[in-house]
């Protein structure tokens, strides 16, 4: 409990001890710019907002290979494309170009990127993506169209309570009757029962039933052991000798 009470607590240089957190602006992500990127561009732009720390943007340093392994590729040309993408879209621009040198008094460095949406140094935020818009006809104005529909859509079902969720507004409470009353008469007829209307329930449950056709009553046993093909089949046999038996008296 102690732990967790000191946790949020500043520190010795008077930052709490909170999780950081990479700052991506809802205008960023809702833009027609953010809209219109692939994948691996939108992967690869949260992996240089986590590098930014509020200080040394403008001094992102990040090459094209350890960029394909902190997006989980393995192609190198796929991250190529993917800072292609975002600097051609206004989201980070080259403050330092690569510079690999032979001499070992000189260090190798990969280019140096600051992305725009953050204040870099004395200069501000350009934001130079709120500006920007795909060409016509190309991958990107198709995700482009696709992405702003959807956001579109969202908008327009959580304005009206129609956001499919277990809480909804629209959505009336299931109604389920205390005491549901059971089906006393079924009037729909049958061949098996002789066309006569079968009823629901029961009321007075035997081991037989009679068949009432002729002069005489057959009975017929009919209980719970028995299934309703040889229940049908005993009722036939006894129409049949009850119909033979009235011939004969007839004659």
């Amino acid at each position: 409990m102690s732990r967790r009470k000191g946790r949020n607590k500043p520190n010795a240089t008077g930052r709490s001890n909170t999780s950081r957190f990479a700052r991506l602006d809802f205008r960023l992500l809702t833009s027609a710019a953010y809209r219109s990127l692939p994948p691996n561009a939108r992967a690869l732009l949260v992996e240089l907002a986590m590098l930014e720390n509020g200080e040394n943007n403008g001094s992102l340093y990040l090459s094209v290979r350890d960029a394909a392994a902190r997006m989980g590729i393995a192609d190198t040309t796929a991250a190529s494309r993917a800072f292609d993408d975002l600097q051609s879209a206004g989201f980070i621009a080259m403050t330092c170009d690569a510079k690999f040198e032979v001499r070992a008094s000189e260090i190798s460095r990969a280019r140096c990127w600051r992305i725009t949406w953050q204040a870099a140094g004395r200069k501000g935020p350009t934001s130079d993506f709120m500006t920007w818009e795909p060409q016509a006809g190309t991958p990107a104005q198709r995700r482009m169209d696709r992405g702003l529909r959807a956001l579109k859509s969202y908008r327009k079902a959580k304005e009206q309570s129609k956001m499919p969720v277990l809480d909804s507004r629209t959505l009336d409470p299931l109604l389920v009757p205390d005491e549901p009353e059971p089906v006393l008469e079924s009037y729909t007829a049958s061949t098996e029962n002789c066309g006569f209307a079968s009823h629901a329930c029961v009321l007075d449950s035997a081991t037989h039933t009679a068949v009432t056709m002729g002069t005489d009553v057959q009975p017929v046993e009919m209980g719970w052991w028995n299934n309703d093909r040889m229940a049908r089949a005993a009722a036939w046999v006894a129409i049949i000798n009850s119909t033979s038996q009235m011939k004969e008296m007839a004659a």
